[in-house]
């Protein structure tokens, strides 16, 4: 199972305009630009766009135009004009009743159009969206002729190709880049120059060396680099320490490795996978910096000289000739902090057990984070966690995720939560307040996906074409667990054993053992056997959530827990809700509330390629 220590984060920087704190470049080409900055109330933006006729910013679901909350603007005559707009279809969306966006400022100059507006994050308007800390795309257009009217045949023209959407987190509270210490190291850890394979989806094994240090050190920041051209090929890299140093006899240090599922690959290169991971990266992540109090530990008595670098490539033109020596750098220090970093990872199976239907758009998947286990290592540990920080990681399909937390039976508030998330970006999402676990406390990642556009079933796996329901928590201090394994046990199919748990190379021909009835059938036979529809889906998905599972975990060398002995079968929870969230909407007049534009009915669209997507925006 994988092991995390750092995602990277995108969506912030440090280039400010004013006393703007976030910014985005929203084109390749550098010409729209847009800054913001927040409060618990409001939003203001900055935007720049090198025009001199109109812009348009728009906050959608999806990357599209149905459903989006979009503003407007231009500088005519030394006088700045803003309209608040609402789109229902591909064309030019008509101005809102109540104009909640208000104009601060706005000039132009010989290239460039300025302007500066804000809005209440909350509105209660039914045509504007709720801006929230969900991933949201930004929709931009421009064009070079201002409006004669502000709408009409004399209102803003067709934007051509000057169109586009990336996605983002408005609202995302990332750990702010602080000078490094003087005595910060590097040391890169790259490909070698490997050729990725003309085919979809490939899993690179790479073997390469850390630093060799003669004490401890913590690792606080890590940068990915990328090699330029190949930023839609590179979906994800993970970084495995190999506690028992791998066989590298005649595999000198630019050995560009194996595939991973090459039979051919060194044995030895296998055990990497079980032990801890040092880092990941994934599509639309840039650099990542632990807060001030917390390091990963390096070079402590014992540890390894290895990593496994595994590498996603995701080629679907099934490119031919292209190189890659993409990797990570990473920067620590022999200055300790006070306390070693460590991550939970909250996961369903990356396997064919994982099943989610065609032709459904909200189907529930849940993960558990094994509670024997949990306790065994807290109690080891003598003290409770405290999680700073959570990635949720999904594929195609993933819609919705959060993070659950569960105490003595009662639902308590989630450590993170997208309800519009975007497979292309996914960030680490710090903690406003640190969340602490404690003994007999329940984790829980869940997954809403969408399968509305597939007619076949989609599996768990680890391509981007199979699904994924992932948290990974950060968290201090560091527990010596180093993983848990979650396997639903088929016992709602009538199937009662199976003779392979081999999930990663040949999971999808997994045998039935018994009962008799089903000897020699396989678990894919059963499933593609089944037919979909409204009755059959609820079904199986309540068989799901309410049948049994086993599962099972592991530890670090260093442990004295027993873990071999802590898997069982157990049902997931159902716990009591916790306090009622708060309408701020209510309608004072009726009793009842305001329509939220959030929650309209939307088309979901799903894109495998890069954070920027083409939109027809105005079309």
């Amino acid at each position: 199972m994988l092991w995390l220590l750092f995602y990277f984060v995108a969506g912030a920087s440090s280039v400010t305009a004013g006393d703007l704190t976030h910014h985005e470049v929203l084109d390749e080409d550098g010409k729209f630009v847009v800054f913001w900055t927040y409060d618990e109330d409001q939003i203001e933006f900055e935007t720049h766009v090198q025009t001199r006729g109109w812009l348009g910013l728009g906050l959608s679901p999806n990357g599209g135009m149905p459903g989006s909350d979009i503003v407007i603007g231009w500088v005519k005559d030394g006088h700045a004009h803003l309209t608040d707009r609402y789109a229902l279809e591909n064309s030019l969306p008509p101005e809102d009743e109540s104009q909640d966006w208000e104009l601060l400022s706005g000039y132009e100059n010989d290239t460039h159009t300025v302007l500066r507006f804000k809005r209440k994050l909350q509105t209660c308007d039914v045509r504007d969206r709720v801006i929230n800390k969900d991933t949201v795309r930004l929709l931009w257009a421009w064009n070079d002729e201002d409006p004669v009217q502000d709408s009409g045949p004399s209102g803003p023209t067709y934007h051509g190709t000057n169109r586009g959407a990336r996605s983002t987190m408005l609202l995302w509270t990332g750990v702010k880049e602080t000078t490094l210490p003087n005595n910060v190291l590097t040391h890169d850890l790259t490909m070698a120059n490997l050729i990725i394979p003309a085919k979809h989806t490939t899993y690179w094994c790479q073997i390469v060396e850390l630093p060799k240090l003669d004490r401890k050190h913590h690792l606080i920041m890590i940068s990915p680099m990328i090699t330029p051209g190949n930023e839609g090929m590179v979906h994800h890299m993970d970084f495995y320490l190999c506690h028992q140093p791998p066989n590298m006899t005649g595999i000198p240090h630019d050995h560009t490795g194996h595939d991973c599922a090459d039979p051919n690959m060194p044995s030895e290169w296998n055990g990497c996978f079980m032990g801890s991971m040092l880092a990941t990266w994934t599509i639309g992540g840039l650099n990542f910096m632990m807060p001030d109090h917390v390091g990963y530990p390096m070079g402590e008595d014992g540890d390894t000289e290895y990593v496994l670098m595994q590498t996603h490539y995701d080629n679907p033109q099934q490119k031919e000739g292209v190189v890659d020596h993409s990797g990570i750098r990473i920067h620590y220090t022999p200055e300790l902090r006070e306390y070693d970093a460590g991550i939970l990872q909250v996961n369903d199976n990356f396997s064919p057990l994982m099943v989610v239907p065609p032709g459904v758009q909200d189907y529930r998947v849940e993960a558990l984070c094994e509670p024997g286990c949990l306790d065994a290592f807290l109690e080891e540990l003598g003290q409770p966690i405290h999680i700073f920080a959570d990635v949720l990681h999904g594929h195609l399909l993933s819609a919705k995720m959060r993070t659950r937390l569960i105490r003595d039976g009662v639902e308590l508030p989630e450590i993170a939560r997208d309800d519009n998330y975007d497979f292309n970006l996914q960030l680490t999402r710090v903690l406003e307040e640190e969340v602490t676990i404690h003994q007999g406390d329940i984790l829980m990642t869940e997954c809403v996906y969408d399968s509305s556009g597939r007619d076949t079933v989609t599996y768990g796996g680890l391509s981007t074409a199979e699904e994924m329901c992932q948290s990974f928590l950060f968290y201090y201090p560091r527990m010596n667990m180093t993983f848990w394994v979650p396997l639903n046990t088929l016992s709602f199919m009538g199937v009662e054993e199976i003779d392979s748990w081999n999930f990663y190379v040949d999971g999808m021909n997994i045998s039935i053992m018994s009962p008799p009835a089903m000897t020699n059938m396989s678990y894919l036979d059963v499933v593609e056997g089944i037919s979909w529809n409204n009755d059959s889906v609820h079904r199986f998905n309540e068989h799901q959530l309410k049948g049994t599972y086993a599962s099972g975990c592991m530890g670090r060398p260093a442990t004295m827990v027993d873990w071999r002995s802590l898997g069982k079968e157990r049902h997931l929870p159902d716990p009591e809700s916790g306090p009622p969230t708060v309408n701020e909407c209510l309608d004072r007049t009726t009793g009842g509330s305001v329509g939220i534009h959030n929650d309209l009915p939307i088309t979901i669209f799903i894109t495998s390629g890069l954070a920027l997507i083409t939109s027809k925006f105005f079309q």
